[in-house]
């Protein structure tokens, strides 16, 4: 006898997968921050965790390759079910800044290419963030959209605050780790939210 098609089970592993990504992730960065004594994010860089050498290189690498690999899966599954435009773009940059975040862990400092993949992870981070908000906004998810706007706007605002102003702290980790909070409240927001459906969903069957 064939089995039923739908199984409530398998919808929840794409929004799983979200979650993980973010425990996995930041969850790896910030345990890397405090196993290292002789880290301060007012004058390292998040990336000087994972330099080759560096006792927290593997938890830190380890982290990002690991969590960036379950974020492409999470959402290559959010662009499967969007419908609004500026929420597709803001997925796209999302995907790319989950593939660019597993290549920051593939290539640590000081390697040639960290460089080349690091830029854009913040770069497509920021456009995600602040697209889908702006999406949020666009269809009526008024709070949600705010947040993630103002989230986006402030990594903005701490990296134009960190290259324009000379007394700022010099450590690169502090608009880093703006970037990464906002990065990592999208994701665990957008996976919360589709959990929740979910069980309103089952819970009407």
């Amino acid at each position: 006898m064939a089995q039923s098609q739908y199984d409530p089970a398998l919808a929840r592993v794409p929004p799983s997968l979200g979650l993980a990504a973010v425990a996995v992730s930041f969850g790896g960065v910030v345990f890397a921050m405090f196993a290292a004594p002789w880290f301060s994010p007012f004058v390292h860089a998040l990336s000087d965790l994972g330099a080759r050498g560096a006792a927290t290189a593997p938890i830190f690498n380890g982290a990002l390759l690991v969590g960036g690999a379950l974020g492409v899966g999470f959402v290559v599954s959010v662009l499967a079910d969007v419908d609004h435009p500026i929420h597709a773009a803001g997925a796209m940059f999302g995907l790319l800044a989950m593939a660019f975040m597993a290549l920051v862990g593939v290539f640590p400092l000081p390697h040639p290419m960290h460089g080349v993949v690091a830029i854009p992870f913040f770069v497509c981070l920021t456009l995600a963030v602040l697209l889908w908000g702006a999406g949020d906004y666009a269809a009526g998810r008024t709070v949600r959209g705010l947040v993630l706007v103002l989230a986006g706007v402030l990594h903005v605002v701490s990296w134009a605050w960190w290259i324009l102003y000379p007394w700022f702290p010099p450590g690169i980790a502090i608009p880093e780790l703006v970037g990464s909070v906002a990065f990592a409240l999208w994701g665990g927001w957008i996976a919360v939210d589709e959990l929740r459906r979910l069980r309103v969903d089952r819970d009407r069957l």
